[in-house]
């Protein structure tokens, strides 16, 4: 008996050896991983509000009130977002039925070149989703732009296939105008950072259709959203 004893004494004592191991490389992981959507959330803040400063992005402003939900890809060094060919990280956020802002679901970008169609370089991207399948879409955990939903690259005119798509993307660069070229990317639901953002784990329609979850550092960005659209009344 005291054997059987000693023995699960030891078994119990090694089981909370190993938590206390998994626990220990868990926590730094998820604190950081917390600290970037952060720095993401706060990044795609400064993003609308340089786009609501810019009158070349009028046409944003006038798009404001048709659309359902922006996708922010920010470019910031002091983060290390850097954006090329191999993608990066970004965040959704889409209207609620108050005409508010939801909490932001984190994306990840693949296969995304944002670069100028002029040859620059690409700071910041906006995409203007407009109906409600692209969201729908965009609340999966995969959407292939130009496949499962269409894209156009601004500036827009009167044009069909302006009028038509599912999302209208617009760049920024050192304040200059400029493309992307959006075609084929693919934009993915990053369940890590939500579930570091939130302290829980959640779909992306609990963040946004149902408001299961809040985050009082999303603020700054859903005040930021709200001002670029108050920006076509002026």
């Amino acid at each position: 008996m005291t054997s059987m004893m000693e023995f699960l004494k030891g078994a119990m004592t090694r089981a909370a050896m190993v938590l206390a191991c998994a626990v220990a490389f868990t926590a730094p992981a998820h604190a950081g991983r917390e600290e970037k959507a952060r720095d993401l959330v706060d990044d795609a803040a400064e993003s609308l509000r340089s786009f609501a400063s810019d009158r070349n992005f009028d046409g944003l402003w006038d798009l404001m009130d048709e659309a359902e939900a922006l996708v922010v890809i920010p470019r910031s060094v002091r983060a290390g977002f850097v954006f090329g060919g191999s993608g990066g990280n970004g965040v959704m956020i889409a209207k609620n039925e108050s005409g508010g802002w939801s909490e932001p679901v984190f994306l990840r970008i693949s296969s995304f070149s944002l670069g100028l169609q002029a040859g620059g370089q690409v700071s910041e991207v906006v995409l203007a989703v407009m109906t409600d399948r692209g969201v729908r879409d965009l609340l999966s955990s995969t959407v292939k732009l130009g496949a499962d939903m269409s894209i156009a690259v601004g500036p827009f005119g009167g044009g069909a296939k302006a009028a038509t798509s599912d999302v209208l993307a617009f760049s920024r660069a050192q304040g200059v105008y400029g493309g992307i070229s959006a075609e084929g990317g693919v934009l993915k639901v990053n369940n890590n950072w939500n579930e570091a953002y939130y302290g829980a784990e959640v779909t992306p329609r609990d963040v946004v259709r149902r408001g299961a979850v809040a985050n009082p550092a999303s603020g700054a960005l859903k005040e930021a959203a709200a001002a670029l659209a108050a920006m076509d009344a002026r």
